[in-house]
């Protein structure tokens, strides 16, 4: 596959790449629509989807796109320049709002840029971070092309692709990575969405056979063995979400108008992770219901990550499964970020066999389900959820079919130098 697209760059471009990034997908197990409130995560990268990107860096300002299946239009061959306003194009605009992080963190008016061959086997839409591997894709290129910083220093490029490869959660590689992570956050809000920076960890720091618990006010993470017995299934409605028109940010909206209101009477708090149950409850009174229920999930999610976390570890799957299925209701009935294909496929899932739960994954509106699946069942679990899926009269109006695979956990970010 690489030998493919060595020749598929030097064919369009003139001369051989020297990099490779590899940035994979991400699934979510828990924490969903939460990271942006301060709370903890539990992502996973899987290494079996994911974005490979060639890429040579140049002497001027020009970045110089082929993307084999990311572009809006038929051309798949696009070209900017580090210092070009903002594109029509959407895609193209998570490049240019890393470009945007990359030069206001080295004071730069301009940035050296790059050809770079994009091939990525994301769903696009599909909640597993097909936008976030985009950016991070992006921000490594102009590291490549500009030098990394780790907020403090420029560093070697042999240092720094060395920090990248080998992941850690404290030290040198710790801030280099923390900092690639925060300017991917920061490059989508330029973009115009308003999440966290789960996405951008769970696919720069992850490690194999691990997800990784993030806390999203310290940004300090530490890893989660997956058991083996345990197969996590991605279960694509095929149905696409675009976040910046999804109503999205109208859920945060609801969910701080909320918390502004119990602010007033505890000065103390400073963002909706430092609400308990018990004092949502108490000021249930002063909250109209959909401040109540935005704020209600977030603040239940909470306490699911580490129920959660407890149950993987002791191998206590029904218990797991319980905390997944009640994560779903949450994500539905309080959040409201499900639709009618994802309310199908989470059906389907929780009564095929082998299934101990399953939920939303992503930001909703469309997407995938997450299922947590005994490995013994997974081949009549696939099936089975597929034919539910694919037979059901709203699904079959709606023209779409079911996509159901097996997520591996694998490597955040990796660099090799060709």
């Amino acid at each position: 596959m690489q030998e493919d697209l060595s020749k598929k760059f030097k064919k369009e471009f003139g001369a051989d790449p020297i990099f490779e990034i590899i940035v994979p997908s991400r699934v979510n197990l828990i924490g969903e629509h939460s990271d942006y409130y301060d709370n903890f995560v539990l992502p996973m990268a899987i290494d079996n989807v994911g974005m490979i990107s060639l890429i040579r860096p140049r002497d001027d300002d020009k970045i110089v796109m082929h993307t084999m299946n990311l572009g809006e239009l038929e051309e798949p061959r696009i070209e900017l320049s580090t210092q070009d306003n903002r594109s029509k194009l959407q895609w193209v605009q998570y490049v240019q709002g890393a470009i945007a992080m990359y030069a206001e963190e080295y004071t730069r008016k301009a940035l050296k840029g790059f050809d770079i061959l994009i091939n990525s086997s994301i769903p696009i839409g599909g909640g597993l971070s097909s936008s976030s591997a985009l950016t991070m894709t992006s921000l490594t290129a102009l590291g490549l092309a500009n030098g990394f910083t780790n907020g403090d220093k420029k560093l070697e490029l042999e240092v720094a692709v060395k920090l990248i490869n080998e992941k850690g959660n404290q030290g040198e590689a710790a801030k280099l990575l923390d900092k690639l992570c925060m300017m991917g956050c920061w490059a989508e809000y330029w973009y115009g969405t308003r999440g966290g920076a789960m996405d951008h960890f769970a696919i720069t720091v992850s490690k194999a056979g691990n997800a990784t618990l993030l806390d999203n006010r310290s940004f300090k993470y530490e890893y989660t063995p997956i058991p083996n017995e345990l197969a996590i299934i991605i279960c694509n409605t095929s149905v696409r979400h675009n976040q910046l028109y999804s109503g999205f940010g109208d859920r945060k909206k609801s969910a701080m108008s909320g918390f502004a209101k119990i602010h007033r009477h505890h000065s103390e708090l400073i963002n909706i992770r430092d609400i308990d149950i018990e004092m949502l409850e108490r000021y249930a009174d002063e909250l109209v219901e959909d401040e109540y229920k935005k704020m209600k999930h977030p603040i239940t999610e909470k306490q699911r990550v580490f129920k959660f976390v407890d149950a993987i570890k002791n191998n206590q799957f029904e218990k797991l499964g319980q905390t997944i299925n009640e994560a779903f209701l949450s994500l539905r009935d309080d959040y409201d970020v499900s639709c009618e294909e994802l309310n199908i496929m989470q059906e389907a899932a929780v009564t095929s066999p082998g299934c101990y739960g399953a939920r939303i994954t992503g930001g909703g509106f469309g997407g995938c389900i997450v299922a947590f699946v005994d490995r013994k069942e997974k081949e009549s679990f696939a099936a089975a959820v597929k034919k539910k899926y694919d037979d059901n009269p709203e699904i079959k109006n709606a023209g779409v079919k079911a996509d159901i695979w097996e997520a591996h956990s694998g490597d955040g970010l990796q660099i090799k130098i060709l």
